[in-house]
């Protein structure tokens, strides 16, 4: 794949919109058709993005991520995607949607197809809708697809929706839209070895600021190093037991594993929240607590793959 800082000459291409922050499953229907139509029809496929959120800028204020930039183009590179072009909003925010299609569109991609979600919209004021671009495929010659909105269990996918769950620390229903479990990654750094002193030695690293916050709490999670992959139980917030109320930590045990993996890169991926922080009488029982949360990942990871088969009425989080 790849990728521009800006407009290049790519004639008879297949075109996707959108910023596609998350890579969700609506956004895939919209990559995929591009990637087919391309591949159908021997063009390349391009899509057009920014490289940050429209909402820094229309608000002045940085946006939290489902995806980093980086991560985003990864994972754009997984739908086969043949091209990616980065644009700077601010540069082109201002263009009116005509002058965005005749001067931009159609002048640097000639496309055969154009591809969109249902409530994509582009140019000064939002004047570029489905509606814009189905009235003028006929006059400039392209096809225009727009995808419906794609449905999970009765509800719209969507950035905002996905970053709501996320916000709740409800990861079970983030991960069915968007496809994949959220995830984060980051260098491992030397903590203050409080959890090895308790027997549960633990990785620390830094939330990522420019992605989305996660409720404190303590989550069930899956990390993956040197390509391969663990069980573990994450704690993010702080440590009130230990009166260490004031540095925020993101750290994870990693289940059956024992190795030196300082300043190596971690991928740590939500399945879902055991609980909420507490403050525990003594050590004894914030380590009796710590058992407890292993036995719920260990069960857990059962029943995510249906080998969870004891009857009950109801599995408590």
């Amino acid at each position: 794949m790849r990728i521009y800082d800006d407009l290049v000459n790519i004639k008879n291409s297949s075109l996707a919109l959108g910023f596609f922050d998350g890579v969700h499953l609506g956004h895939k229907v919209v990559l995929k058709n591009a990637v087919h139509i391309a591949q159908k029809s021997n063009c390349p496929s391009v899509v057009i993005t920014f490289k940050e959120h429209p909402l820094n800028y229309l608000t002045n204020a940085a946006v939290p991520q489902i995806l980093t930039l980086n991560e985003k183009l990864e994972m754009l590179e997984l739908t086969g995607i043949d091209n990616v072009i980065l644009l700077d909003f601010n540069k082109y925010s201002h263009i009116k949607a005509e002058e965005y299609l005749k001067d931009i569109l159609i002048k640097y991609f000639s496309p055969i197809a154009i591809t969109t979600g249902f409530n994509h919209s582009f140019g000064f004021n939002k004047e570029g809708n489905s509606h814009f671009l189905n009235s003028n495929k006929e006059i400039y010659g392209y096809k225009y697809f727009e995808v419906p909105p794609f449905v999970v269990d009765d509800s719209i996918v969507s950035c905002s929706a996905i970053r709501n769950k996320i916000q709740l620390g409800d990861f079970p229903n983030a991960s069915k839209m968007l496809g994949y479990n959220y995830f984060i990654r980051g260098i491992v750094i030397k903590g203050e070895q409080i959890a090895s002193k308790l027997g549960y030695p633990s990785a620390n690293i830094d939330y990522d600021k420019c992605k989305i916050s996660i409720p404190h709490g303590v989550y069930y999670v899956k990390v993956c190093t040197d390509g391969k992959e663990y069980n573990g139980i994450l704690n993010h917030g702080y440590a009130p037991t230990m009166e260490n109320e004031q540095k925020l930590k993101t750290e994870v045990h990693i289940l059956d594993f024992n190795e030196n993996i300082y300043g190596k890169k971690i991928q740590i991926s939500f399945i879902t929240k055991i609980r909420n922080q507490n403050k525990f009488e003594n050590i004894e029982k914030l380590q009796a607590q710590i058992k407890r949360d292993i036995a719920f990942a260990q069960i857990y990871q059962y029943f995510l793959h249906g080998n969870f088969n004891i009857s009950c009425k109801r599995f408590h989080n």
